[in-house]
């Protein structure tokens, strides 16, 4: 899916497309470097190639599908299902630019927004979902435990992947006690490897954090903030304006 047009067009710019699990704010578990992007266009071309391979056709509907069985039985199988998401603006319109993209390459998608409240309660904790397009919040490293150990993967648990995988789970247990930071660095580039592999997910996008500050305001500093709140962290060092004061009085 074009990662890119969705971030201009929901988010206005205001954001960068991700591949990763770990927010690209959190800079020291980035890995050096840069790895080759492919164009949307060839990201197309490659999953038309991969589903002609493995017998998918074009219908008179326009969506993909798959015969299989004997001349005797025959079996059809259309390959199609629903994205579940939080009816507010930015979801609701991510998921229909999901949809746009899927089509085009003959998926047919139905897309199933709900208030939030009810997302909660009757789609995401009975687990009762195709595919589900939702945020996460991670405030810091100790967080991927809860969002990815296969312990948490039912219901209280934030797990929303369902996703099983014993050496993740063995890394973020390490990682999660390891106090030496260079160590820890090493643990989560596993874990994000490790994630890549599963395609237990697609990652999105991480939005920008954008706030108005009075000109008047002087001291502040917002160039790190993984959480709304982090924007206070320094206020202590906030002012407005000063007074000229002697030199022989500043000591």
């Amino acid at each position: 899916m074009d990662k890119d047009h969705i971030v201009r067009e929901v988010l206005g710019g205001y954001g960068i497309a991700i591949e990763d699990p770990i927010p690209p704010n959190m800079i020291n578990y980035q890995k050096l470097g840069s790895e080759n992007k492919i164009s949307y266009e060839e990201q197309v071309s490659k999953a038309k190639e991969i589903l002609d391979k493995d017998g998918w056709k074009i219908n008179e509907e326009g969506f993909l599908e798959k015969v299989s069985g004997t001349k005797n039985k025959k079996t059809t199988q259309r390959l199609e299902f629903s994205i579940s998401t939080g009816n507010a603006p930015e979801l609701a319109e991510t998921a229909n630019f999901i949809k746009e993209d899927l089509e085009t390459i003959g998926i047919k998608v139905e897309v199933k927004t709900f208030e939030v409240g009810n997302l909660n309660q009757s789609v995401i904790r009975p687990r009762k979902y195709d595919a589900l397009l939702f945020g996460q919040i991670i405030n810091n490293e100790s967080d991927l435990f809860a969002f990815w150990h296969s312990s948490q993967r039912n219901d209280p648990g934030l797990n929303v992947a369902m996703y099983t995988n014993a050496k993740v789970d063995k890394i973020l247990e390490d990682a999660f006690i390891t106090v030496d930071e260079a160590s820890r660095v090493k643990k989560y580039a596993q874990f994000e490897d490790e994630i890549k592999k599963d395609m237990s997910a697609v990652f999105l996008y991480s939005p920008d954090f954008i706030y108005v500050v009075s000109k008047k305001l002087k001291g502040l500093s917002i160039d790190h903030i993984v959480s709304p709140a982090d924007r206070f962290s320094n206020s202590y060092l906030w002012y407005s304006s000063t007074n000229n004061v002697w030199k022989i009085f500043s000591k």
